[in-house]
């Protein structure tokens, strides 16, 4: 998805009243349970942006277009270990970052995630129980950090960036009005590829791009994007309850596939 700059925008004929509509056929339900506490999150981050941006040779564009404040995401590719790592420094955001359970039971890592905003979710639960803790993070104000594919890339030769899941646009529909913010990171893999020792190759430059942002419901008039008007709405609204599945999954396959074009289109290799 091409994100324009917002005053570049073309709304569509989807009011206030249809915008609201809309988000009830799209609301999901929180976990409820707790978010892990950041003690050490903002002294961590404090202390390691300059040695990130040592060791990585890290060059960033776009930081203007991360809101400073309230909830937030920033959606980008997976092909490393340091992914999250780099999205977080680069942003000076305290991203929150859904992650598996396996992770947590690792000696020594638990609490280093908990302690950096890693929220912990149950995989035998499928991908309802991830929707409904970034539904946690989201609805608490935080800012979350998500990879729109879903896991670090399989592929072993460019193009990495694999087909995305629609758990993205099921986020960003569940609180239409939080900004999504794209990012592609170039580079990562080269420090550090998946399934090797943790022997950073630091000489290699990392480059990461921030779009402008946008969120569901301007995606949703937009005329590049669903370009939804109040007579659609209605006409979801008024689906057998399968119908409407069916046709919220077509939206929600759009923005994923438009929300992977961005990242592509930022330098996402």
């Amino acid at each position: 998805m091409k994100t324009p700059d917002l005053d570049e925008l073309i709304m569509g004929d989807l009011s206030d009243e249809g915008r609201a509509r809309l988000a009830k056929l799209t609301e999901v339900e929180p976990a409820n349970r707790p978010l892990p506490s950041t003690p050490l999150y903002s002294g961590l981050l404090n202390f390691a942006v300059p040695f990130i941006n040592i060791i990585t040779r890290l060059k960033i564009s776009g930081m203007e277009h991360i809101p400073r404040t309230g909830p937030l995401i920033v959606a980008a590719n997976h092909l490393s270990h340091l992914d999250p790592v780099l999205a977080i420094f680069s942003s000076r955001r305290k991203l929150f970052y859904l992650a598996k359970n396996e992770h947590f039971n690792k000696l020594g890592w638990r609490q280093l995630m908990l302690a950096t905003g890693q929220v912990e979710t149950d995989r035998q639960k499928g991908g309802d129980d991830a929707i409904a803790r970034a539904a946690d993070v989201l609805g608490a104000g935080l800012p979350l950090g998500i990879f729109p594919e879903g896991t670090r890339s399989r592929n072993t030769s460019p193009p990495y960036l694999g087909r995305g899941k629609t758990g993205i646009a099921r986020i960003a529909a569940a609180f239409p009005d939080t900004p999504i913010v794209f990012c592609g990171i170039n580079g990562a893999r080269e420090i550090l590829a998946p399934g090797e020792p943790f022997l950073p190759r630091t000489w290699k430059r990392t480059e990461l791009k921030f779009a402008s942002p946008i969120t569901w419901n301007e995606w949703a008039s937009h005329d590049k994007g669903a370009n939804l008007d109040d007579v659609r709405v209605a006409k979801i609204e008024a689906m057998s309850e399968e119908k409407r599945r069916e046709e919220l999954g077509k939206l929600y396959r759009q923005f994923t596939n438009q929300s992977i074009a961005t990242i592509a289109a930022l330098g996402a290799p």
